[in-house]
């Protein structure tokens, strides 16, 4: 059985990925489509070839560095208020300058949180920029008017070099997403290739058996996750006609949510073609939903997103668990 040391071969990714997907089903029985994913591999294999792609997890030591920004900015903001209580009014009057200036870039770095999690890495480092400008301001109102250092420049030097900190993080992110991106443009499934990487880079050093049941274990986390959704739905709806579709959609999440846990045991004991229908019985479950709540009228539901994700997670786990058994 297989492990994952050292960097995975970029072209071993995409028969991975590409294994699970319909199309490469089609592809079995086209001459034509089967070249085309031959190619696939080589263009991909070459373009690996010339590109290290860190398994780093640059967004979660982004996270860490801007929540710590958070508490220095906070412990910044709490003793420019303490000295307030005993500043003499020229000197008050650039505290409270300063105390809103921090107030704010605690504002502007809990936003930042909120973009780099929607993935919009230049707004986020746009705010962590302004942030960053907040406690610059600060330091110049010290300048200016005194011509002294503010009594916490040490703790603003700390605040800065965080939020730096989380900028490099950020930057090294978007080189790493355009890496996997760019190796991925020329695959059938470019989404599924790029949350594949990004899944196999994280977990580096687990035997494909282990990597096959985390993938599972995440795929009824997702859909657990749904049919908590569809649940709240059915507490706060008062569309009866909406209702009865969502009390449907739960009983197909539940039956969902059984065959993921059925696939667990059948992975286990290397009955990966038990495994494969599980899993896939799961996603079928799910897409029933989603017929369900679209109804004749194609009505978007209110659980595509999630779905969705689910879905590619799904596909994710079946594409591991074909590798496994073609071991």
């Amino acid at each position: 059985m297989g492990s994952f040391h050292g960097h995975i071969p970029f072209f071993f990714v995409v028969v991975l990925v590409l294994s699970s997907n319909h199309i490469l089903v089609d592809a079995h029985n086209d001459t034509t489509s089967r070249i085309k994913v031959e190619a696939d591999f080589k263009v991909i294999a070459e373009i690996a070839g010339n590109t290290a792609i860190p398994n780093t997890d640059f967004k979660s030591l982004a996270r860490l560095s801007l929540t710590n920004a958070i508490t220095s900015c906070n412990a910044i903001h709490s003793h420019i208020n303490t000295l307030l209580k005993i500043s003499n009014s020229y000197t008050g009057r650039c505290l409270t300058g300063c105390s809103t200036n921090y107030e704010d870039a605690v504002g502007l770095i809990t936003k930042s949180l909120a973009a780099l999690d929607a993935r919009d890495y230049g707004g986020a480092k746009k705010l962590i920029s302004d942030a960053l400008a907040n406690a610059t301001k600060c330091e110049d109102r010290f300048q200016e008017l005194l011509q002294i250092n503010s009594p916490f420049t040490l703790m603003k030097l700390k605040f800065s070099r965080l939020c730096l900190i989380g900028i490099k993080h950020i930057n090294r992110l978007i080189r790493k997403e355009r890496l996997i991106t760019a190796g991925c443009s020329h695959t059938l499934d470019k989404e599924l290739c790029k949350s594949a990487v990004v899944f196999f880079l994280e977990n580096k050093g687990l035997s494909l058996q282990d990597l096959a049941k985390l993938a599972v274990e995440k795929t009824l986390q997702d859909c657990t996750k749904i049919h908590s959704q569809i649940i709240v739905l059915i507490k706060t709806t008062s569309d009866e006609y909406l209702l009865k579709k969502l009390r449907s959609c739960s009983g197909h999440y539940q039956t969902a949510i059984e065959k993921i846990k059925e696939s667990l045991p059948a992975l286990e004991c290397k009955r990966y073609g038990d495994a494969r229908a599980c899993v896939g019985a799961a996603i079928n479950w799910s897409e029933t939903c989603e017929g369900v709540l679209a109804g004749k009228s194609n009505t978007k539901s209110p659980l595509t997103p999630m779905k969705s994700e689910f879905t590619k997670q799904a596909a994710l786990a079946l594409s591991v668990i074909y590798k496994l058994a073609g071991n």
